[in-house]
């Protein structure tokens, strides 16, 4: 009789751990496929809406991709004669206007910069976000657009899920150089941080799911890119890591710099959480990114 109560307790717990693990990998699968994407709004509400509130010329841009996704952005050219370009790429959820005010006035002192709000974000075409998979045409139009102004040699700069997707973009890419801050080694990694952050248990699995779900939701290989570093050499890598960062542990990009080839850096900011590199150390930022871009990208 005790026997059989266990076994039927195994049983229904057994069941519920199956549901359980079932609804994380739909709901999970659910969002991050089809976040909900923050409004193209400045935040707070006297940021920059346009590189014009910084005292920046601009030409708003919309670059086609292979697969028919129109993307819209800025380009702001250089205060300086030089032809050098640098791509910046936003983060999961967001749009090109944290960037904006952060990055491109001192990156256009010595760079053209070109914005660009990912597919499925800010006010670009909607559609599945894939993290990678389908991200690589928006970051080859990007690049495919500067290259025919004559713009090169071209660096690719993102932040989180931009970082991510300019590493598995950059092999197959004529680009010179790469920077990736608080980038993900594996998406399960984030996933399952963020998990533990809201309390689900069973976050290693659960996160494998939810990564399992989303690529048959969108149809895609959701790209790790801790397998594209190995093939971003000759081009120059700068890996920044916050370390801090609760959500993608340092330890990813230390791992992601150990499987690229050289010329490769990493950079370990203390006291940084998630995207926070550059708030807590501007001017060593600035330095390093600046010195990084001098080096690798002539003219």
């Amino acid at each position: 009789m005790i026997r059989g109560l266990m076994g039927a307790l195994g049983a229904g717990v057994g069941l519920a751990t199956l549901t359980y693990l079932a609804f994380v990998a739909v709901r999970g699968s659910s969002l991050l496929v089809r976040p909900q994407a923050r409004p193209f709004l400045p935040d707070p509400p006297d940021a920059p809406a346009t590189p014009a509130d910084l005292g920046m010329e601009y030409e708003s841009v919309r670059i086609r991709t292979d697969d028919d996704v129109t993307l819209t952005g800025w380009l702001v050219p250089a205060r300086r004669s030089t032809t050098t370009a640098v791509v910046v790429m936003h983060g999961f959820s967001g749009n090109r206007l944290p960037e904006l005010a952060a990055f491109v006035p001192w990156l256009s002192e010595r760079h053209h910069v070109l914005q660009f709000d990912f597919r499925g974000h800010g006010q670009s075409d909607g559609g599945l976000v894939t993290l990678g998979w389908r991200e690589r045409r928006d970051v080859a139009a990007a690049v495919r657009f500067l290259s025919e102004r004559g713009l090169g040699p071209i660096a690719l700069f993102g932040i989180s899920m931009g970082g991510a997707i300019a590493l598995v973009s950059a092999p197959e890419l004529p680009v010179a150089a790469v920077i990736a801050d608080a980038a993900f080694a594996e998406l399960r990694h984030p996933i399952a941080n963020r998990m533990r952050q809201v309390g689900y248990p069973l976050a290693s699995i659960g996160s494998r799911l939810v990564v399992a779900g989303a690529r048959l939701r969108a149809r895609a290989w959701l790209n790790d890119p801790i397998r594209a570093v190995a093939h971003i050499a000759p081009r120059a890598l700068l890996l920044i890591a916050p370390r801090d960062d609760t959500l993608i542990s340092w330890r990813q990009s230390e791992r992601m710099y150990h499987a690229a080839g050289e010329p490769r850096e990493l950079w370990v900011v203390d006291n940084a959480g998630h995207a926070e590199a550059y708030a807590v150390d501007p001017v060593g930022y600035r330095r390093r990114v600046l010195e990084f871009l001098e080096r690798h990208l002539a003219g």
